[in-house]
C-alpha cells in the first residue's frame, strides 16, 4: 500500500509540474509572439498570430484550471475519508448522514475528476493549436517578406 502511495504521488507532481511547463510555455510564446509583432502595423497576414495568442491564453486558463479542480478533488477526497471514518464534525458518526454524505462528495469527486481530465487535455490540444497557428503565421510573414522584396 505504501508503494502504491508514493506511486501515486509521484504521478501527482509530475503532472502538477507538467501543467505548470506548459502554462510556463504558453505565457512565453504570448510574450514571444507581442515582442516580434510589436513594431508592425496590423494586416491580413498576422491573424494567424492573434489567433495563437488566443489559443494559448486560453490553455493558460485551463491549465489554471485544472490545477483548481485538483485542489478541490484533494479536498473532496480528504472529506470523504473524514466522513467514512466518522471523524467529520457536521457528519459525526450517524450512519444514515454518513452515507448520503459519503455518497454526494463522492459525486463531487468524480465530477471533478472529469472535469480536471476534460482542462488538462484541453491545455495541450489548445497550447498545439498555437504553436501550429505561429508557425502558418511565421510562413505567412516570410511569404510577405518576400513578395515586398
Amino acid at each position: 500500500m505504501n508503494e502504491r502511495f508514493e506511486l501515486q504521488k509521484q504521478f501527482r507532481q509530475k503532472q502538477e509540474k507538467y501543467v505548470y511547463y506548459v502554462i510556463a510555455l504558453s505565457v512565453a510564446s504570448i510574450g514571444f509572439v507581442v515582442n516580434q509583432t510589436n513594431e508592425e502595423s496590423l494586416n491580413f497576414y498576422q491573424i494567424p498570430a492573434g489567433l495563437a495568442i488566443l489559443s494559448w491564453g486560453y490553455s493558460v486558463y485551463c491549465g489554471l484550471s485544472f490545477m483548481k479542480y485538483i485542489i478541490s478533488t484533494l479536498f473532496a477526497n480528504d472529506t470523504y475519508l473524514a466522513i467514512l471514518e466518522g471523524n467529520h464534525p457536521e457528519i459525526g458518526k450517524d450512519s444514515i448522514k454518513q452515507e448520503l454524505a459519503a455518497k454526494g462528495t463522492m459525486e463531487a469527486i468524480k465530477f471533478n475528476s472529469k472535469t480536471a481530465m476534460k482542462l488538462s487535455k484541453s491545455q495541450n490540444l489548445f497550447f498545439i493549436t498555437g504553436m501550429i497557428l505561429f508557425l502558418i503565421w511565421h510562413l505567412l510573414e516570410m511569404f510577405n517578406n518576400t513578395l515586398l522584396s
